[in-house]
């Protein structure tokens, strides 16, 4: 009996203290995220060039979502902000 009640201690102790290492769970394995971009080019209307990077983990159609909303944004074109805004809110 008394060596089931040591098991015991000695297990709850190992369950609470920090350190156990035996009923640690194994680390998650860290999920890579694709942080690269690409350069961006548009030119504006009045003949201004800019760059802006979009992250290349975007799928087609949101990359083309992410440019339409800089060359919107960029060129100051007020008439389609929240078309550029609609757009952007569909991708992550």
């Amino acid at each position: 009996m008394k060596t089931s009640k040591t098991l015991f201690l000695l297990t709850a102790t190992c369950l609470f203290a920090s350190g156990c290492e035996l009923f640690e769970a194994e680390p998650e394995e860290e999920k890579k995220v694709d942080n690269s971009t690409y350069t961006y080019t548009y030119t504006c209307p009045t003949g201004r060039t800019n760059t802006v990077q979009i992250p290349n983990r975007l799928s087609a159609t949101c990359k083309r979502n992410w440019e339409y909303y800089a060359r919107t944004y960029g060129c100051n074109d007020a008439d389609n902000f929240s078309e550029a805004n609609r757009r952007k809110a569909e991708c992550p």
